[in-house]
């Protein structure tokens, strides 16, 4: 993880299981951040996925990538 990024909580808006990203709205910063499956924080046998509507934390760095605004470098779910 980078030391330049960000922290919010959030919450998934978008997961696309086959393509392995989504999006996550953000609690205090008005952002959506992208999120890939390789920066979800999960133990060695815990397949790293996402739902819709699952609560996050989330470290972000910006600029974003593919037109966000904001790119996730590590999330962890609650």
């Amino acid at each position: 993880m980078s030391d330049q990024s960000l922290q919010d909580t959030g919450v998934v808006e978008i997961w696309h299981l086959e393509e392995g990203w989504g999006t996550i709205a953000l609690d205090h910063a008005e952002l959506t951040v992208w999120v890939h499956f390789s920066h979800i924080v999960a133990g060695p046998t815990e397949y790293r996925s996402l739902t819709p509507g699952r609560r996050v934390r989330c470290h972000y760095e910006v600029p974003g990538q593919d037109g966000y605004p904001a790119r996730a470098v590590e999330v962890t779910t609650l």
